[in-house]
């Protein structure tokens, strides 16, 4: 008897949903059992996987859009902060975000914090690239989306490192955000925000304004 998959999909669009299951039903090949569970909110989510891992029958894979609503009580505030949660209570899930944003500073935070074993651009995927996406990391491989891997590439193939603190900044910056105002979106005082700025126009060689500054860490695919 073949052992069923388990799988989360969370999103928090109804018609969403139905096409990712819909996918994985009419792609999978006869010798495989998928059991599909879905939630539309952070809430929903937690609280399945709290009792997948009470029942002793974790979810083998979780499907995860950053954008959906947050929980209060939870203290958690997107999905984002729901992959950092799953990473911490069920380890043993395989994550696969799937996410319309496609900047740059984005994808190398979820990358960096949370690590997902499949990063998806919705604009890049197709309905038999996601289901390959869902094979391959069922597999214990990686996949990544071609808007992640471009990003990937162009971070190797320069040596200029720039912190979590200093691309926020940049993305600040990039959005239209005074310098002045930066102190509402980073822990840090305007001084000390005023050297980094200097520090990242010296080490991006950058001889000018913010606009500048911005241009140079755009092509470098910092932001």
């Amino acid at each position: 008897m073949t052992i069923p998959v388990k799988i989360l999909m969370i999103d928090d669009h109804p018609i969403t949903l139905d096409g990712y299951k819909n996918i994985l039903i009419s792609l999978k090949d006869l010798n495989s059992n998928y059991l599909i569970d879905t939630a539309s909110d952070c809430e929903e989510a937690y609280w399945k996987i709290h009792k997948s891992l009470e029942d002793n029958n974790h979810y083998n894979i979780i499907f995860l859009d950053i954008s959906i609503p947050p929980s209060e009580g939870l203290k958690i505030f997107s999905g984002a902060d729901l992959g950092l949660k799953i990473r911490v209570i069920s380890p043993s899930s395989k994550i696969i975000i799937l996410t319309v944003y496609n900047e740059n500073y984005r994808i190398y935070n979820i990358l960096k914090n949370i690590s997902p074993e499949g990063l998806l651009i919705k604009s890049d995927v197709s309905p038999h690239e996601l289901y390959r996406a869902f094979r391959e990391v069922l597999l214990g491989k990686l996949f990544y989306s071609n808007t992640v891997k471009i990003l990937i590439r162009k971070q190797f193939a320069n040596n200029i490192v720039l912190d979590v603190i200093d691309r926020n900044i940049l993305f600040e910056l990039s959005k239209g955000v005074m310098t002045k105002d930066l102190t509402q979106f980073i822990p840090l005082s305007l001084a000390a925000i005023e050297k980094r700025k200097r520090h990242m126009k010296k080490i991006l060689e950058v001889d000018g304004g913010d606009m500048l500054l911005i241009d140079k860490a755009k092509k470098l695919g910092f932001i």
